[in-house]
């Protein structure tokens, strides 16, 4: 649909012309983000023109991107002055004519043809300003004021052209018409930041891939108030609403696993215990040893579980050592287990970065949808899972210490799941009793663990026999109902797990059974070499 935009002006006038002037529109701020007040001021310029008595123009404004908030007449004293608006329409300026010639796109509106179109994303504004004296150069119309909308979802990808004056109308006190121009085709805005991001998704990293739906996330803001948080979904997504965070805001996120999940004790183990053991030893190939064992900074943080912040040391082996044997050791620590997670979080391409000596764990993020900055991926590790079994394994290359002894290609595989061996299991009543044997054949293990689940309403754990050689050290506790944990752990590192039945559990019905069928299961079942080479036993 096409509208001529009429307003009558009581002042006669020629089409004759009279030199040039010009109108200029610029702002008088500088505006830097959305919601910022953007103060446009419209004024003349004589320059070879003639001395004008009446100066009258025509501008839109992308009502998308900007909104009117109020208008100053800057009219000289005895001067009157008008202001026109109309929402929802576009100029069209004359095909074969220059848009910046205004006094001949003043004529094209005047001879009412198809002037403006209907458009909701534009609005039309116009200024009258008529003087009994000529206007000094430089004088200023009107000053406008209007609010920097945020184009998230405006249909708009920058603030280009959000201002065209489309015609003027200047002339002398006889009527008589001054050429004129416009200073600019339309104004600009560059740099705008804030406004809304959008839909924005955090990917969680973690080994413990099976279990997203334990995690949560937050995310707080510069002022360390929490803006958005939730759970991650079955993909490791945790995706946070349209409307929630800003562009070109910075945020930081962590992320938590719940202190309820079943397998928190299933986190570190003797695998664990044999690393950080081996570090505290400082050993080598060579006698004079104080080298790392570690392959990542990061395990030093993540070994130092009495969190003296001094690195890994005995203090630290023998804190989870007794965390396995079911020991109290009557110090505070800092162990992952049932009711107790210990987190780290931080951004995956960041995660465990050496800065000046210091391992990272960066958590700032700035989103922008204009830049595509529209998810992070963030990961998680749990203090005391040196072996990466339920962590993320940092793959920033400063993360990664040059002086272990293991080469790159080792280093990157994390030595997880590094070997399999076979395990056969007797399950046997006998004079009432239920036999259950754990028989090995594998040779060199310094350590081995079971976390052994049974049904504790229909049996009853009454003794441990170990067989596993007299230098080794071996442990049984109950961690919870119906859950026991076995192994052992040579202090020395040279004594290996004794081949044949190294372990056998009595049961005690406590009701009548025919048979061990699904009473018994694992949940945790490995071996460590000396070198840290974790095993993964298969049931046979």
């Amino acid at each position: 649909m096409k509208k001529i935009l009429l307003l009558l002006v009581s002042v006669l006038f020629t089409l004759s012309s009279f030199g040039q002037s010009s109108i200029d529109y610029s702002p008088v701020n500088t505006v830097t983000q959305v919601g910022d007040t953007l103060i446009m001021k419209f004024q003349y310029f004589k320059g070879d023109g003639g001395d004008l008595t009446l100066g009258q123009f025509d501008f839109e404004y992308n009502n998308k991107l900007l909104s009117y908030i109020s208008h100053t007449s800057q009219a000289p004293n005895g001067a009157s002055f008008a202001r026109n608006n109309w929402g929802g329409y576009k100029y069209i300026p004359k095909a074969d004519a220059d848009a910046d010639d205004m006094d001949v796109q003043f004529e094209w509106w005047l001879t009412g043809g198809d002037i403006y179109s209907t458009s909701a994303d534009w609005s039309i504004e116009r200024i009258t300003v008529q003087s009994a004296s000529a206007l000094e150069d430089g004088q200023e119309f009107v000053k406008y004021s209007f609010r920097v909308k945020d184009k998230f979802n405006s249909g708009y990808d920058n603030y280009n052209d959000i201002i065209k004056v489309n015609w003027a109308n200047y002339q002398k006190s006889d009527g008589e018409q001054i050429q004129t121009t416009r200073s600019k085709d339309g104004q600009d805005l560059s740099n705008i930041t804030g406004g809304n991001a959008g839909s924005f998704v955090i990917n969680l990293k973690t080994a413990n891939s099976s279990n997203y739906t334990d995690y949560s996330y937050t995310v707080f803001d510069s002022s360390g108030t929490s803006v958005a948080s939730g759970e991650f979904d079955e993909s490791g997504q945790g995706i946070i609403a349209e409307g929630v965070l800003s562009n070109n805001v910075t945020y930081t996120a962590q992320a938590n696993l719940t202190e309820s999940a079943t397998y928190l004790d299933e986190v570190v183990t003797v695998s664990d215990l044999a690393l950080v053991f081996a570090e505290a030893i400082g050993a080598t190939d060579g006698p004079t040893g104080q080298m790392t064992t570690f392959d990542y900074f990061i395990q030093d943080i993540m070994g130092d579980v009495v969190g003296d912040n001094n690195g890994v040391d005995f203090q630290d082996s023998y804190e989870i050592l007794a965390y396995l044997q079911g020991v109290d050791s009557g110090n505070s620590n800092l162990i992952t287990k049932l009711t107790q997670t210990e987190d780290y979080s931080g951004i995956e391409s960041t995660y465990g970065e050496v800065l000046s000596d210091v391992v990272t764990f960066a958590k700032e993020f700035t989103p922008d949808s204009n830049a595509s900055n529209v998810s992070i991926d963030l990961a998680h590790g749990l203090r005391g899972d040196v072996n990466f079994s339920h962590s993320w394994t940092p793959s920033v290359e400063s993360g990664g210490k040059s002086t272990s002894a293991r080469t790159p290609s080792q280093r990157n595989s994390v030595y997880k799941s590094t070997e399999t061996a076979n395990i056969d299991l007797v399950s046997e009543i006998i004079d009432g009793e239920i036999h259950f044997s754990i028989n090995s054949d594998v040779e060199e293990m310094v350590g081995s663990q079971f976390n052994i689940v049974f049904d504790p309403n229909v049996i009853q754990l009454e003794n441990v026999i170990f067989d596993t050689g007299n230098e080794m050290t071996n442990f049984s506790n109950i961690i919870n109902d119906g859950v026991v944990r076995v192994g052992s752990f040579d202090l020395n590192f040279e004594a290996s797990v004794k081949v044949g039945t190294p372990y056998k559990l009595i049961f005690i019905p406590l009701e009548e059974i025919s048979n061990t069928s699904g009473l018994i299961s694992f949940k945790v079942k490995e071996g460590v070499k000396q070198d840290g080479t974790q095993i993964n036993f298969i049931i046979q």
